[in-house]
């Protein structure tokens, strides 16, 4: 009897212990889930869903298609010494919620048809690719998604870097209710707030020896110069997640420094599908090995014919480090 006693004692306390043990366990999980939840959006700051980057909205949203427009026309001068220039910017992002993406940008200068640049990364698996316009796909395996998380940014936030261009002078207005791939959404208009203080100018970056050429300089002139002049646009955000569904931006600026300077951007950019109708990324057909150095000794020993391809050779440089190199 008190054998038996004893063993239901003991599997008491198990159990117990067995409980417990459940119990923390499912708190580490629920602590582990509410982190990794992104935090409700806040409606009184819908400008900030315009610095969202891709990761973020489909945590929010879950996997996204997404392309965008960006056309900058800057004018110098008038009447007879009017100078003219335009380009045209193409982005796309698949971005899945499992974290592989796609991206392509492709950049129009406007001067002759051919003239066209741009590049395309696929991340997926831990492994990415990277290819220039018209070139294979090669592997990048010492970028480990850094260099190519920054690049797929730079095109999923093209709106929210206009708008940090305009600064305090970005106003958003609510303008009710609307739909969006079948989604609630809820619309702002965009325009230029009046009496709102001038955008401070970027950080100044650091100077090369000799100084910034002559284009860089132009450059960094009109943004610590500028002024904008002009505003219309509207912003579309997801009622649940605060994801932007479509953003559409029309602004002019001009520079301190320059009157005659007047440079436009127009910008449209949206999400084309969402969740289940988001297509899968893999990895590219054909994609080369990564190959971004030369073999040095041996590749000119091989053009001379004094080495046949694949013989060991005598002394090959070291290869770069693991962590080094970017996206392409």
């Amino acid at each position: 009897m008190a054998r038996r006693a004893a063993a239901a004692l003991l599997l008491a306390t198990l159990a117990a212990c067995a409980r417990g043990g459940g119990r923390e366990a499912r708190a580490r999980l629920e602590a582990r889930d509410q982190a990794a939840r992104p935090a409700p959006f806040d409606w009184s700051r819908p400008a900030a869903a315009l610095a969202m980057d891709a990761d973020e909205a489909a945590r929010r949203l879950g996997s996204l298609d997404y392309a965008a427009t960006v056309s900058w026309t800057v004018s110098r001068g008038s009447g007879g010494d009017l100078l003219q220039s335009r380009a045209t910017e193409r982005h796309q992002v698949r971005q899945l919620a499992s974290g592989d993406f796609q991206v392509t940008a492709q950049i129009d200068p406007g001067t002759w048809p051919g003239a066209e640049t741009g590049k395309e990364i696929v991340c997926a698996g831990g492994m990415t690719w990277a290819r220039a316009r018209y070139a294979p796909f090669r592997e990048r395996p010492a970028d480990r998604g850094r260099e190519a998380r920054r690049f797929r940014d730079e095109s999923f936030r093209l709106a929210g870097d206009l708008a940090a261009l305009l600064g305090p002078r970005l106003a958003v207005e609510a303008r009710g209710e609307a739909t969006a791939l079948g989604r609630p959404v809820r619309r702002f208009a965009l325009v230029l707030a009046k009496g709102a203080p001038m955008p401070a100018p970027p950080p100044p970056p650091e100077l090369p020896q000799g100084g910034w050429d002559a284009g860089t300089r132009r450059r960094m002139e009109f943004l610590e110069g500028r002024v904008p002049l002009a505003l219309e646009g509207e912003l579309l955000l997801d009622a649940e997640s605060g994801v932007p569904m479509a953003v559409r931006m029309k602004a002019v600026f001009g520079a301190t420094g320059n009157p005659r300077l007047r440079a436009e951007v127009e910008l449209e950019a949206r999400l084309t599908a969402w969740g289940a109708l988001v297509a899968a990324v893999t990895a590219p057909r054909g994609a080369l090995p990564d190959d971004r150095k030369p073999g040095g000794v041996a590749r000119a020993l091989e053009q001379a014919g004094l080495r046949k391809r694949g013989e060991p050779p005598a002394q090959e440089p070291a290869d770069e480090p693991a962590d080094a190199g970017g996206g392409g």
